[in-house]
């Protein structure tokens, strides 16, 4: 299992790795020359700097894919998966169901998962007057609203339908499974997080991570007025439109 695997568990970056970010319409992209706009960013992209007294050319680095947030978050949730279980005496004389000592991960997961959604719904908002989207993501503030319906209004589309026309059919439902649950946590069924939905969330996290950036993609670039993924939310405001 990939949760189990200690070569894909060294990095929980997943597909965000060697990811950049176009400059000219917002792609998420693993190489320099754009699928979307066709910019190529790597043919002439070096800087000429003297060291010692002599010239040399060092190639230009660009700005990659991943916020503070979702790395912070992906850290974090990587550390909560590696982290020895408590010898607790009493959690194992417990009869019945019991919460994962790991339940941490589902919530930093949801987290993680409301963070990606508002980033993608701030950019394809993008072309909508800033008082409007600002609006329209205020009333739209739960993430059950905005898996349904902001994103029908933002795109013309279901998630569930762009998911399946990405290729992604069944992320829609795991997605889902783990807001049912999370929801009875918060309710007070502590025991609805277990080490079941623990397991899934971690081996399906790359899959999640790919699905949110085949949406991004999909929905998202072309609009220069747009605020780069890269942007969290507490900077939008100042960055609006940058490039």
């Amino acid at each position: 299992m990939w949760a189990d695997d200690p070569e894909k568990n060294a990095s929980w970056l997943g597909p965000w790795s060697h990811l950049i970010h176009c400059s000219e319409c917002h792609a998420l992209m693993t190489t320099l020359h754009c699928p979307k706009c066709n910019k190529n960013h790597g043919a002439d992209s070096y800087a000429v700097v003297e060291i010692d007294g002599e010239e040399h050319r060092i190639h230009a680095t660009f700005q990659g894919a991943l916020s503070w947030t979702t790395h912070s978050l992906l850290f974090l949730m990587k550390r909560e998966w590696e982290r020895p279980l408590a010898d607790i005496p009493e959690w194992e004389r417990t009869t019945g169901g019991r919460p994962s000592q790991r339940m941490l991960i589902v919530v930093l997961f949801w987290t993680l998962f409301e963070h990606l959604m508002d980033r993608l719904l701030d950019a394809g908002l993008a072309s909508v007057p800033d008082a409007i989207r600002a609006d329209l993501l205020r009333h739209y503030a739960t993430i059950g609203s905005r898996m349904d319906r902001l994103y029908k209004l933002a795109f013309n589309a279901t998630m569930r339908d762009d998911l399946a026309a990405c290729g992604y059919a069944d992320v829609f439902d795991h997605l889902s499974s783990v807001q049912d649950r999370r929801n009875e946590f918060v309710h007070g069924n502590s025991e609805a997080i277990d080490d079941d939905i623990v397991r899934k969330v971690v081996e399906r996290l790359p899959d999640v991570q790919a699905a949110w950036l085949a949406l991004y993609n999909r929905r998202c670039t072309g609009n220069p007025k747009a605020a780069p993924v890269w942007i969290d939310s507490r900077h939008r405001k100042s960055n609006r439109g940058v490039r």
